[in-house]
């Protein structure tokens, strides 16, 4: 099961809204009133998420393991399907 929690300010909206999916036999509407709604942080840029990733990896020896970064990294093309 999935919860869709969505905010309607419009009284026209949400009736129109809850016909809608009042039509559709696996959807059952439960309404919440006066419920204190947080706002949701801004959607990240994809660079950004990226520094955060590296910034949250930094110092967890990650690849350790790799003696020769050049011969893994070969080992890892000859698995890759080529047809040319």
């Amino acid at each position: 099961m999935t919860v869709l929690r969505i905010s309607i300010d419009e009284e026209n909206d949400l009736k129109l809204v809850k016909e809608f999916l009042g039509e559709l036999p696996s959807v059952k509407i439960e309404e919440e009133t006066d419920v204190v709604i947080t706002e949701t942080p801004k959607a990240q840029s994809a660079s950004e998420r990226i520094k955060k990733i590296l910034e949250e990896a930094k110092g967890k020896d990650l690849f350790k393991d790799i003696e020769d970064p050049s011969e893994w990294q070969r080992e890892i093309r000859k698995e890759w399907d080529r047809d040319f």
